[in-house]
């Protein structure tokens, strides 16, 4: 009798851990932003970077956050819940043409960034979605080419 109560209590034990361990991202429950390019962005006298779509889940802001750094990035993304930074970072860019070197080179940096902190990271050209989503947190030899804007 013993051996059948631990039985059941290791399986319920399972049963309550084992979907916080396997939490599949969503969207709708993560951090969502877009990469305005900076020459759109002094066109409409804006600021430009990774623009924080509002979420009322989402830590509240005075303005809507524009994040320009990996250090504004991982700041922002840690002042979340932790069950928002678990459904990972989702960012919508434009063409590659419509981005300077040093964008781009933020967007690579940010990907190595989410590596390391494993953070979960999508990326997806607007023109591609609602498919299109390419997971850039993994290593190399888990996901296709670089993370580049492409």
């Amino acid at each position: 009798m013993k051996t059948l109560a631990a039985a059941l209590c290791l399986l319920a034990g399972l049963a309550l851990a084992g979907p916080a361990q396997a939490l599949t991202p969503e969207r709708g429950r993560g951090i969502s932003m877009h990469m305005l390019p900076m020459r759109v962005a002094e066109l409409g006298g804006r600021k430009w970077g990774l623009m924080v779509a509002h979420a009322p889940y989402l830590q509240r802001e005075k303005a809507q956050p524009v994040l320009q750094s990996t250090a504004e990035f991982l700041a922002y993304v840690r002042r979340q819940e932790p069950q928002v930074q678990g459904h990972g970072v989702w960012i919508v860019v434009t063409h590659p043409d419509a981005y300077s070197p040093p964008e781009k080179q933020l967007l690579e940096d940010i990907a190595l960034l989410c590596r390391r902190e494993r953070i979960p990271l999508f990326v997806a050209r607007g023109s591609q979605l609602p498919q299109g989503w390419r997971r850039l947190d993994q290593a190399p030899a888990q996901q296709p080419g670089p993370p580049t804007i492409h």
